[in-house]
This record gives C-alpha cells, structure tokens and sequence, in this order.
C-alpha cells in the first residue's frame, strides 16, 4: 500500500460475517448456488483485487477469521459443556448469530448429544460389575455368547402415580385444554407395584400412598416397603406361585430370582436368589425400557380412584407386546457387552 492510501479492507467482523453468511447458503455438497456470490457481492462496498497473488497461485493473508465446517467443530470443542446446553449460550459463547449456528445444526456440521446422570461407581463396584457381566458370557463351540436368561425371572418395583404432573395434549388452536388441579403435587396417589418377567410372569399391587408434610418434617401416609412384606408378597402372595403356575413344565425347574433383597423358599423347586451389583440399574431388564411401557399405555387411561389406578396399570401389563420385551432383554445383553469392554464402568451408551 502506498503512503497516504485508505486502506479499504473489510474490518475482520464484516469478513467473518461474510464467511458466515456464504456458509449458510452452501448446499450439502458444500458448493454455493448460482447466483449466490454475486448477490453476496452487493453487501460489499468495494472490493479489492489481487491478481499477481491470483496468478502466482499465492493464498491471501488475511484468512485467520474465515470459519469452515472444521473451525466451527473445533470451536464449539472448545467451549465447556455449561454453555453448550442451548443455541442461545452457545451462539453467544462462540461470538455467532443464533440463525447461523442453527443453520449448521441442520446441515449435520454440529449435532446433538444427551448426557445421563450415571451412578458414581467405586472400584469395588466396577470389579463386581465385571465380574457379573462375565459370569452370564459362556462358550459355544469356541464362540462367546451372551447367556440367554432362560432360567432367570427379574422382580423389581415401580412406584406408579395416578396421574402425570405435566402432560402434553395436542388439540385445535380455538379448543379449551381441561384444567387439570390438585391440592398438592406431594399428594398424588401412587401405588407400588411389584412386577416379575421371564416373558411375562404378572404384576401385583403391593402398597399405596401420597407425600405429606407435617410440622417436625416430611413424612408419608403409609410405611415404604420393607423386608418382611417383600419377603411375605414374594414368597406366599404372588411372584412363586405365578412362577409355578406358569413355568413351562417341560422346562428344568431350577429358577434364578435376581432382585435386590428376597429369600424364596418352594418345596420341590431349586429357586436361589441372585443378588444384582449396587449401583447397576443397567443390569435389570425391568428397568431398561418395560416400566417406562407400562407407564406410558398407563398414562393414556384416566384413573380417579386407587383401584381404576390398579386397574389400567394391569391392563397397560398386558398391552405391552412381547417384542418390546424382547427388545428389553437384547438391550440387557448389549449392557453387559459394554459392560465388559468398560472394564466394570458405565460410561458407555447404551442406545435411545
């Protein structure tokens, strides 16, 4: 530039914003439509031409703000995790319109990611873990399998409400949505169920409740479960005599119970009671996917009373198909695969 020239650069803002804007216009083969450049040109009071640095094959200088497909990766890496939990803080974090960071969304330069909170694992825990995993691992002619839990019956509970706190309801944009009210969100009914699949054994109704505030403190209504009446709603009520009656007779009679705490005792069956490793909710098939199920056909029914509760959660039980249950299990396995390369650790997906 010679001396007492105006320098006619754009400012490095207007170029970025430039950069930018042609970015948003480019297909997803990353070429820019006919005509785009041209229309783009009109932004640009005056523009500057090189044609020694054109001929001579040279890059120009001032390429420091042009943002790429890799730039933009590299710069939402670079931002922590607390600030890329929505557009607005990330556009904001990285110095970009909102539109434009949405516009890349869209193109797939950057993507969406769900993160879970996970139970904290101790070293005992991802050794337990590990070695569980690789107890249900056996070997079929020279190949590894994952045990296919023929022999095994999952019991876990669930505590069910009888209605949702927040529910989305699609309707016409002139209806009037009912208004759904209560005293309290502490004073929903629930009802625990107690629940056994091997397919499908059943589902029982073992306690209800609602959460109640008194002056010294919380406190509930009714007692929470404890040993004895699992023990009592185990061995004499419901789970045995569902796994008696409905166990293939053809079938060995040796039963494995894998549930936190129980102690089953049936004259003529070797029924032993396998104890799951703390801190391992991906370790039951009840817990991967069937409650939620259950839950969901449940929520479509309305119920006003403790028995219509008790009533469409047992039939929402036998309108969940078995192919989800299947699908249950085929996660389990994959849980217990990953489960095993983690070395005992659960810092793996595991897969919507």
């Amino acid at each position: 530039m010679r001396k007492g020239q105006k320098k006619n650069n754009l400012t490095d803002m207007k170029c970025t914003n430039m950069v930018q804007h042609l970015l948003t216009k480019c297909t997803p083969k990353g070429t820019l439509p006919r005509g785009v450049a041209s229309r783009a040109a009109l932004f640009v009071l005056r523009v500057i031409r090189a044609p020694h640095l054109v001929s001579c094959g040279c890059r120009p200088l001032r390429r420091q703000n042009n943002l790429s497909k890799r730039s933009v990766k590299v710069e939402s890496k670079m931002r922590t995790q607390s600030r890329r939990y929505c557009f607005q803080s990330l556009a904001g974090a990285m110095g970009i319109p909102k539109s434009t960071l949405h516009s890349y969304f869209k193109r797939g330069v950057i993507t969406k990611y769900t993160s879970v909170m996970k139970p904290a694992l101790t070293e005992a825990n991802k050794l337990c873990r590990l070695n569980w995993a690789i107890q249900h691992v056996h070997d079929y002619d020279g190949a590894k399998f994952i045990d296919p839990m023929y022999d095994i019956v999952h019991i876990d509970e669930k505590w069910l409400f009888m209605a949702r706190i927040k529910k989305k309801v699609y309707g016409a944009p002139w209806e009037n949505v009912k208004q759904r009210s209560n005293k309290s969100k502490r004073h929903l009914l629930k009802v625990m169920f107690l629940s056994a699949v091997h397919g499908r054994v059943g589902t029982s109704p073992g306690k209800h409740g609602s959460m109640a505030r008194s002056g010294r403190g919380t406190s509930r209504k009714s007692s929470w479960p404890n040993a004895a009446a699992d023990a009592d709603m185990l061995e004499h009520r419901h789970v045995i005599p569902a796994i008696r009656s409905k166990w293939p007779k053809e079938d060995t009679r040796k039963v494995k119970i894998q549930q936190d705490n129980a102690r089953p005792h049936a004259g003529g069956w070797d029924m032993e009671v396998v104890f799951q490793p703390p801190n391992s909710p991906d370790m039951y098939v009840l817990d991967l996917g069937f409650f939620r199920a259950i839950q969901t056909l449940q929520s479509e029914k309305s119920s006003r009373s403790l028995e219509e509760n008790v009533s469409t959660t047992e039939s929402a039980w036998l309108e969940v198909s078995m192919n989800t249950l299947n699908k249950n299990f085929v996660t389990l396995q994959s849980c217990l695969k990953e489960v095993i390369l983690a070395q005992g650790g659960n810092d793996y997906y595991s897969g919507p």
